[in-house]
């Protein structure tokens, strides 16, 4: 039997203030996201839009590589294969579909028309007729590779909010006047990629380069010049089927800093091999950098040099993954 491979990693953003430009509100006051993280409010970004973002620097960096495209000047989505017609595992893929997966459902036209009319019968009181021959609906669809978690911010929420007013004439009677919640904090997010369920393995070595690189995040809440890209990110390549590095990164109240704490604490236990793992960026510089240096981890500088390690270690795998170490 094949083994399975899988990537995991765990990013952590620089500093930076976020903030809602426009989306939700509640009365005059633009609202962020928020969830429940260690009995705290922590403001949040979906997965959505970061699958968004990177699906985005897809079609940024090759417009014919991507199935689904989005025009900000149009203000929506356009396909080349809406109904996936066309997807051949065997043959060329579109990278979106390939890594993010797809579904299209449609019911039959008859199926629709007798399912109609078996209500109305029924609601006229007579019993329904279903036919055991009568046609079904087609459901094409792919499973995702790549999962995403949900961006939560590593410092609690404590209620920062900034007061504007509308520009330009005022109209008599309406509110000027608006309120935005902000907060100063670092988002950390999970990833994890089936290796072997991707179908063209160059699609791996494109989504390392997205994570690192990514356009501005935004979705529903268009954060403000707010940089997704990893100051500090966590890679391990296993076989293992449980990540065990999922949001490692710890705000640490007292020093004003994070920790990582319990990542080092389930390596030292031998959960986590020391070997799998490889750590990047201004966490090098940490004393708990020096400390998983120490236990054989992987710790390199800068964030691009984990990503080549990473593919690197990738392309070793199997002659498939060749291409994923790139030039």
């Amino acid at each position: 039997m094949q083994e399975v491979y899988y990537l995991y990693g765990t990013i952590l953003t620089g500093e930076a203030v976020a903030a809602n430009n426009r989306g939700d509100n509640i009365g005059n006051t633009t609202t962020l996201q928020k969830v429940f993280h260690q009995d705290d409010v922590h403001t949040s970004v979906s997965a959505e839009a970061i699958r968004f973002a990177l699906r985005y620097r897809f079609q940024l960096e090759d417009p014919e590589s991507v199935n689904r495209s989005y025009y900000s000047d149009k203000g929506k989505l356009e396909y080349k294969d809406e109904k996936i017609s066309n997807w051949d595992p065997n043959g060329s893929v579109y990278i979106d579909d390939d890594l993010m997966g797809f579904m299209d459902a449609e019911a039959a036209t008859q199926e629709k028309e007798e399912e109609l009319e078996d209500e109305s019968e029924v609601s006229a009181g007579k019993k329904s007729k279903k036919s055991k021959d009568k046609p079904k609906g087609k459901v094409t669809k792919r499973q995702s590779p790549l999962a995403i978690a949900r961006a939560v911010s590593l410092r609690p929420y404590r209620g920062e909010l900034s007061f504007n007013c509308v520009s330009g004439e005022k109209t008599k009677g309406q509110l000027s006047l608006y309120s935005a919640e902000m907060h100063t904090t670092e988002y950390q997010y999970s990833f994890g990629l089936n290796l072997g369920d991707v179908v063209n393995k160059v699609h791996i070595r494109q989504l390392i380069e997205a994570i690192i690189d990514p356009p501005q995040v935004a979705g529903n809440h268009a954060r403000f010049a707010y940089d997704f890209s990893p100051a500090s990110i966590v890679l391990r390549l296993t076989s293992a089927h449980s990540s065990r590095i999922q949001n490692c990164f710890e705000h640490d109240e007292l020093n004003r800093s994070y920790t990582l704490e319990k990542l080092i604490y389930r390596v030292e236990a031998k959960d986590i091999p020391a070997s799998e793992l490889i750590v990047g960026g201004e966490v090098a510089r940490t004393e708990e950098g020096k400390q998983l240096k120490k236990l054989g981890v992987m710790v390199l500088p800068g964030v691009y040099a984990a990503a080549e390690e990473a593919r690197k270690r990738i392309a070793a795998i199997a002659d498939e993954y060749q291409v994923v170490a790139g030039g």
